[in-house]
């Protein structure tokens, strides 16, 4: 089996903004990515996680191959309830910020299995590690 080529262009979508999301895809944007972390206020977390759920139910094989999902990292109250979230998820892949430990990384793949993982290393100590 080939590998994909590697996405040239993301598009951030907040993902409390469902009516976004179609839009997002119909750009020529390789890669769309739902954001639930940083574009989602902390009151509207449980809402964008709904959203989310929704569009990944409904969503197309060929959408969702281009979609990937962007969860909170694992120091934040969210984590769990967006992995269980992408645990469901067809999508093509999975962004992890903050990522700093291979531990935490694996046992993310481990939850998740399907998508890809795009680790966001955003600090020296990720670097290191």
């Amino acid at each position: 089996m080939a590998t994909p080529p590697l996405p040239r262009s993301y598009l951030f979508v907040p993902a409390d903004r469902p009516e976004r999301f179609g839009k997002a895809l119909a750009s020529e944007a390789d890669m769309v990515v739902i954001d639930l972390e940083d574009a989602v206020a902390a009151d509207r977390k449980a809402v964008a996680r709904a959203a989310v759920a929704a569009f990944l139910a409904d969503a197309g094989a060929a959408a969702l191959s281009r979609c990937a999902i962007r969860i909170n990292d694992q120091t934040t109250e969210w984590h769990r309830q967006d992995l269980a979230i992408a645990g469901l998820s067809a999508a093509g892949a999975l962004m992890c910020p903050k990522a700093e430990d291979e531990a935490a990384l694996a046992a993310i793949a481990a939850a998740c299995a399907g998508p890809a993982l795009l680790p966001l290393v955003e600090s020296a100590r990720g670097v290191l590690a």
